[in-house]
Formats: C-alpha cells, sequence, structure tokens
C-alpha cells in the first residue's frame, strides 16, 4: 500500500513539473509591427514602440510586439498589408484612402479640434458612440484612433496672407480633408505621402505643404520652409487609425485580448494625442530658432477660407444620412466633446 502511495505521489509531482516546465516554457504570441514612418518619429519613439513595451509587459511577457526593421510595404498599403496578414499591426492614415473614410471626416473638419489630444480623444469617443456599426474598417479590427494637430501651410518662397495667395501654389498634400481644402482654395495639389514631402520641396516639385506643425520637424522640412500660417483650429487635420489582422487577435487569450484592448481605445488616443500635441510645441520652437515668419491667419483670412469650405459639412451630413446616422447629433456631440477636453473637463 505505502508503495502503491508513492508511485502515485511520484506520478502526481511528475505530472506538476510538466506543467510547470510546459508553463516556462510557452512561447509569446508574436505581433509584427509594420510602421512606415522612421523609428525616430514621434509616432514610433513617444507612441507605439512605448505601447508595445507596454502590452508585453501587462501580459506578463505572453504577447510581444515586434517592430520590424523595415515597413512591408508603401504608406498606403499597409491596409491591405494588415488586412491580409502580411503584418499584425499598424497605423494608417485615412487621407490616403480617397473615397474610403468618408465617414470619418466628422473629425477633421477645418476650424474644428485646437489641438492634437483634443481631436484624438473627441474622434474616439464618437466612433466608438456612433460609429461603429457603420463597419467603416471591414475586413480589420480599429483598435484606437488619433489625430494630428491643426494644420496649417507652409512655404518655401511665397507667404500665405490673404486667399488669393493660396492660388497655383504647388502644395504637397496626403489627400482626404486636406485634398478638398486644396482644390477649393484653387492650389495644385501634389498628392503624396508624407515621408515623400523633403525631396518634393528640396528639389523645388512643390512650393510648400499642407501640415501640422509637429511633422515639419520630424520631416526635416524646417530645414527647408521660410514662411508658415497657422489657423484656430486647423485648416484641416487628418485621423490615424490603428488596425490589427483579425486573425492575430483571435491568437490571443480573452485575458490577453482584454488587456490589449484596454491600453487601445480612449487610452492609446489620449497617449498618442498627447505625444503629438508635445511634437507640436517642438517643432514650433524649431521654427522659432530658424527664423521662419510665423503667420498668424487673419481675420479676413480666416473669414474667407470658412467660406469656401463650409459646403464640406453639408457633404459630410449627406454621407452620414445615406449611412443611417444622425448627423447633426454626431457633430454637435462632437463638438461638445472637443470643447470640454479643451476647456480641461
Amino acid at each position: 500500500m505505502a508503495s502503491k502511495l508513492k508511485s502515485i505521489t511520484m506520478g502526481l509531482l511528475v505530472s506538476a513539473g510538466l506543467v510547470a516546465s510546459a508553463g516556462a516554457w510557452a512561447q509569446p504570441v508574436e505581433l509584427a509591427f509594420s510602421g512606415w514612418v522612421p523609428p525616430t518619429h514621434v509616432l514610433m519613439r513617444d507612441i507605439f514602440i512605448p505601447w508595445g513595451k507596454d502590452i508585453e509587459t501587462q501580459t506578463e511577457g505572453r504577447v510581444k510586439v515586434n517592430f520590424l526593421p523595415k515597413p512591408v510595404t508603401n504608406p498606403v498599403g499597409h491596409l491591405d498589408a494588415v488586412r491580409n496578414g502580411v503584418a499584425d499591426l499598424t497605423f494608417v492614415s485615412l487621407s490616403y484612402y480617397p473615397g474610403r473614410f468618408d465617414l470619418m471626416k466628422f473629425g477633421i473638419l477645418p476650424f474644428s479640434g485646437r489641438s492634437a489630444e483634443s481631436t484624438s480623444v473627441a474622434s474616439w469617443r464618437i466612433f466608438d458612440k456612433y460609429l461603429r456599426g457603420a463597419e467603416e474598417f471591414k475586413g480589420v479590427r480599429l483598435l484606437s484612433l488619433y489625430g494630428h494637430g491643426p494644420g496649417g501651410v507652409f512655404t518655401t518662397k511665397k507667404k500665405v496672407e490673404k486667399i488669393e495667395d493660396f492660388e497655383d501654389l504647388k502644395i504637397r498634400i496626403g489627400g482626404g480633408i486636406a485634398a478638398d481644402v486644396g482644390k477649393i482654395l484653387k492650389v495644385n495639389a501634389v498628392v503624396k505621402p508624407a515621408p515623400e514631402s523633403y525631396e518634393l520641396l528640396s528639389t523645388g516639385v512643390v512650393d510648400g505643404v499642407f501640415f501640422p506643425m509637429e511633422s515639419l520637424e520630424s520631416f526635416r522640412l524646417n530645414e527647408l520652409v521660410k514662411f508658415a500660417t497657422v489657423f484656430p483650429g486647423g485648416l484641416y487635420a487628418d485621423l490615424h487609425g490603428v488596425i490589427m489582422n483579425e486573425k492575430a487577435f483571435a491568437k490571443l487569450s480573452e485575458k490577453d485580448q482584454a488587456i490589449l484592448l484596454k491600453l487601445s481605445g480612449e487610452t492609446l488616443a489620449k497617449r498618442a494625442g498627447a505625444g503629438w500635441g508635445a511634437a507640436d510645441t517642438s517643432a514650433l520652437n524649431s521654427l522659432k530658432s530658424k527664423s521662419v515668419q510665423i503667420t498668424e491667419a487673419n481675420e479676413a483670412l480666416i473669414k474667407a477660407v470658412k467660406a469656401r469650405t463650409a459646403e464640406f459639412e453639408q457633404t459630410w451630413l449627406a454621407v452620414a444620412k445615406a449611412k443611417g446616422i444622425d448627423g447633426p447629433k454626431v457633430l454637435k456631440d462632437f463638438r461638445s466633446e472637443l470643447a470640454a477636453l479643451e476647456a480641461g473637463k
């Protein structure tokens, strides 16, 4: 009897050891993140790389985000790359997909948010509350939204002080609402991804760019531009979506899915917005140090731009109505969120 008990005890100990060993040697779920800006860019350095580290820490190493040494495709191709599983995670600029994310323009109409953080958090809240059912991101899992700060116009030869100064300027534009603004202001738009901006400006292919302040420093354009015209609330803005391959998400345990989602959503929107906002401040100081002439749009210019761009809101309302969404309610709520956030509430 004693021998039998000893045998059972040994068996249990061996089984327990095997279980412990299996746990100790379990391989983490590795997620490939493809970023299409340099690792030194604020989006990677200050936002996504720390976010990846937080995911690994809070899942106790069960999930690891691997940042690929180079992008798997060009900036525009990243939506399909994640949908098709070429990469597991990325961020995409919604402005790079004309006609694909028109419903998302609620968050980037001219003269909307006064900071990247307010735009980011308010946009996520409104999407989460009203627009999930519209399936704007069908085929991928949207983890978060964030936006950059107020967009302005930055030029190399000609200062923009009045509405007529926009006409015939060759301006690099990413697409989306910036392209709409460029068209109605009668600029000659050159639609190219942000990383190509330095070459376009330095070779004289374009006279200027539509960008948030941050991008002037991130893409070294502060070495080239001579004039900046900024607008309260921005001439335009852009939203980025943080997306994940559906099958990659399904590989995670329910516990780790919950951790990932907790670190995403509004948490990531706030983190990204704050990071991009801090970069705006840094870039503004850099422009001042290089004696770039910074002009705040005067009342006449603001009034003229608002008059020309007023139709964008009506266009968006028509898009929302066609999709069964109460557009006036969405915009009212969005603006209320912005006002509260910008008031520190």
